[in-house]
């Protein structure tokens, strides 16, 4: 299989749809629609490896809690569990973004950043966005003042039941991200953050 070109359909401020044209494992021209947050996808740039957004798991040092967000995404149409997240500026570091959306989405300070993946695909089936999870310790009181109006979020401190407890429930929705690293925390706690005993 071989990628050959890409032709853009619709371009948007944050998004662009493109058609990718591709050589199938037969030979045969195919073609495949997608939606890159990059003025070219990755697929054609070969930036696989630089994010997009970060998603920050942040766990606060004197509540010695998990910080979890419920807010409300459009595309969903509803309320859905998981952690502040926000897009990478330009030439910025996904630390400075994880500080910055920390505090815009959570009233949190970052204090300090446990460890960070690398470059993850969102859902590769349909769009090329990558994002790094920062695992981080914050400190403060949680506040929504610094949110955007496009923005509706609630800030809830959970230990490990509470967040078990979150996971067995069926008539809420989550990221799957955030979904899997909640249940990892419950599995192994502070330990799974930080990255001890790995």
């Amino acid at each position: 299989m071989r990628i050959i070109d890409s032709t853009i359909i619709t371009q948007l401020k944050f998004v662009t749809l493109f058609a990718v044209s591709y050589l199938d494992r037969k030979g045969h021209t195919k073609r495949w629609h997608m939606v890159s947050r990059g003025s070219q996808p990755k697929c054609i740039t070969g930036d696989q490896r630089r994010p997009d957004a970060v998603i920050i798991v942040p766990y606060h040092r004197k509540a010695q809690k998990l910080v979890v967000i419920r807010e409300y995404r459009i595309p969903v149409g509803d309320y859905q569990y998981g952690f502040p997240a926000g897009l990478i500026d330009p030439g910025e570091a996904p630390a400075t973004t994880a500080a910055r959306e920390a505090m815009e989405e959570t009233g949190l300070e970052l204090v300090r950043i446990y460890r960070q993946s690398p470059a993850i695909f969102s859902s590769a089936g349909i769009t090329d966005e990558t994002i790094t999870m920062v695992f981080a310790e914050v400190d403060g009181l949680p506040t929504t003042r610094h949110t955007h109006d496009s923005e509706q979020i609630e800030i809830f401190l959970m230990n490990r039941q509470t967040v078990q407890e979150l996971l067995q429930r069926s008539d809420i929705i989550f990221s799957a991200r955030a979904w899997l690293a909640m249940d990892a925390y419950v599995r192994m706690g502070r330990a799974y953050l930080t990255g001890d005993g790995y």
